[in-house]
């Protein structure tokens, strides 16, 4: 009985792990294994991206030296479409189904924009609440860092947050179509981030329709054999 009350309740967690993390549905199913180098044009791309699943790979074997560290992954390029997103969250599914860490997936907008959302007098939660929340989560993911516009209230939400991280050695992964040495943030903002990360360049490559492409080919397929 005492085995069933703990696979249960291991289970309970698990789901509310999986809930709080709100992995957009495309990518749940993501791994690093089933991340395709081989989906890239040219042989330098493909390379690029070898070099960078390797690195992640490396990073979980890892994982306990980094996150004593605090260290997080800070995947760029300037093309969009090229695997950053689906890298970053095939990690994320690591640490979250596997070494089970809390994990939040949110781009940097939808994080600014739970915040405004508190402003609301009938909002659910408060400003702090939903501060608390982004900033002790164990591994934390934030998509598309520096498409936000900058204002002072902007810089001031993302250093106060990041900042907090970083003292208390939280792991945040970041997504992002510049280096952090560009992106237009203050000093204060980018060196923290630099501090929190280490930076790995993906292939200035979109390779999201040719993804698409070959899943509608396998798809067509199974359509003419009736399977």
């Amino acid at each position: 009985m005492y085995d069933a009350f703990c696979k249960c309740h291991k289970d309970a967690m698990q789901k509310n792990r999986l809930k709080f993390a709100d992995i957009p549905t495309e990518f749940t199913g993501l791994t690093i294994n089933s991340f395709d180098v081989n989906c890239y044009e040219s042989d330098a791309n493909s390379l690029l991206a070898r070099k960078a699943k390797q690195m992640v790979a490396n990073y979980i074997l890892n994982f306990d030296d980094f996150e004593q560290k605090g260290k997080g992954i800070y995947f760029y390029s300037e093309t969009r479409g090229s695997g950053k997103t689906r890298i970053a969250v095939s990690l994320g599914n690591v640490l979250l189904n596997t070494i089970g860490r809390q994990v939040k997936f949110m781009t940097s907008i939808d994080l600014l924009q739970e915040i405004k959302n508190t402003y609301n007098k009938e909002a659910e939660y408060t400003e702090s609440q939903i501060i608390n929340a982004i900033t002790n989560v164990d591994v934390l993911i934030i998509d598309d860092i520096g498409v936000e516009n900058r204002t002072s209230w902007v810089n001031e939400m993302l250093f106060g947050i990041f900042d907090n991280r970083m003292k208390y050695k939280k792991i945040t992964i970041f997504t992002s179509n510049c280096e952090i040495e560009n992106l237009d943030h203050d000093e204060r903002l980018k060196s923290r981030i630099f501090k929190m990360c280490i930076p790995v360049k993906m292939p200035d490559e979109d390779v999201r329709k040719a993804i698409a492409r070959k899943e509608n080919e396998e798809l067509q397929i199974r359509l003419m054999e009736g399977k």
